[in-house]
């Protein structure tokens, strides 16, 4: 199938996702994790496509969700709760009787969680999430995350944590923890692995460590490619000495997400008007926050190429489809002339772009399609 044929079949906006590049992404990681007993949970929030789910099931992955709506999905996917996390803020009861109800993994975000979970679920095993208050610095100019923030259980509300689950016979089986997003280079992963190992070892029952995700994507270049390799032998080793620790096996579980789908998924739209300004050019394309909202929201980076063309003679803004003097794909980028009714490529959209999608203001949303590969295409 050729652009053409998508075109046709789905007209534009379109997000197309390559099994072989989810297959080439998931096995990438799978491999780079040396630890015999992990779990790699996909992060559903980030793209929950039917076909996507299918591929990573396919591939014996799990799931992470943050949702009650996202349990009813993946069940009805196949996944059985062996291989569901959840991970959320602000439960209420129903919810976590529900959650219990399913027996699937829970990590709890605070005490007031804590003690509804203990209530209702007497017997039952749960996981916290940490609250990464240790200073850890951050990279700059990448991560859209807070550097401080409230989500999670602070360290020094552990020993509460440990008197709610004695006193109605549960049991803290699990921490999880999140560090932040799209962060590229190794340092704050090894500072925040080293501190999860430390709450980690305050839980005799521990039965799991969950360092959650933050996998960055290089979204300026094709060929660079985040270190899973130095990264997967760190949270390997470290889930080895925790395991020394309690002289038993602990499970070691991420939950990649957009590191997994955003290089399967490209977004193809149209250019609907070519406007001369000043210095440059603007395109202005059939797609805007509405269809796809990364770029507004967390000034993402996102790669554009035009098909069948080749070169940066012209220097463009890429323009958005809305009324918002502030939507744009990207401003000041090299590209070959452009034309009307060409059709751009939009590179590592797979994450975060139909699940965000609103059809804001008044616009259809775009399609989706799952093809065998991008050589068909790109």
């Amino acid at each position: 199938m050729d652009v053409s044929e998508i075109v046709n079949m789905c007209s534009t906006p379109v997000y197309v996702y390559s099994k072989e590049q989810l297959h080439q992404n998931y096995k990438l990681i799978e491999k780079a994790f040396t630890y015999k007993y992990k779990q790699i949970h996909f992060a559903v929030m980030c793209n929950n496509n039917p076909d996507v789910l299918k591929v990573i099931k396919s591939l014996g992955g799990s799931v992470q969700i943050n949702s009650l709506h996202e349990l009813e999905m993946v069940e009805k996917m196949g996944f059985n709760n062996e291989h569901i996390s959840f991970t959320s803020i602000g439960l209420d009861n129903e919810s976590i009787a529900k959650l219990i109800s399913k027996d699937v993994t829970v990590n709890l975000d605070s005490l007031e969680e804590v003690e509804k979970f203990c209530k209702v679920g007497r017997g039952k095993g749960f996981g916290i999430r940490v609250n990464i208050n240790k200073d850890i610095t951050l990279e700059q100019g990448h991560t859209n995350s807070y550097k401080h923030t409230d989500v999670g259980i602070q360290e020094k509300d552990f020993c509460a944590v440990i008197r709610l689950a004695e006193q109605y016979g549960c049991m803290v089986n699990g921490v999880h923890g999140y560090l932040a997003s799209n962060l590229l280079v190794m340092m704050p992963f090894f500072d925040y692995a080293d501190y999860l190992l430390k709450c980690a070892k305050q839980f005799p029952d521990i039965e799991y460590i969950n360092f959650g995700s933050g996998f960055g994507v290089f979204c300026e270049s094709k060929e660079k490619q985040f270190d899973f390799i130095q990264l997967g032998k760190y949270y390997s080793d470290i889930t080895q000495k925790l395991s020394a620790y309690f002289n038993r096996t602990i499970r070691l579980k991420i939950e990649p997400g957009r590191s997994i789908v955003a290089s399967a998924g490209v977004l193809l739209a149209k250019v609907t008007n070519v406007k001369q300004l000043d210095d440059k050019k603007q395109l202005a394309i059939n797609v805007g926050f509405g269809g796809f909202a990364r770029p507004k929201l967390y000034d993402a980076c996102h790669l554009i190429e035009v098909i069948g063309k080749k070169g940066d003679g012209e220097l463009y803004d890429v323009r958005a489809a809305t009324v918002l003097q502030t939507d744009f794909i990207g401003r000041d980028r090299r590209l070959p002339e452009i034309k009307e009714s060409d059709i751009i490529v939009i590179r590592n959209a797979g994450a975060y772009g139909m699940v965000m999608a609103s059809g804001f203001p008044g616009c259809r949303k775009p399609g989706e399609i799952m093809i065998s590969s991008f050589a068909d295409i790109l």
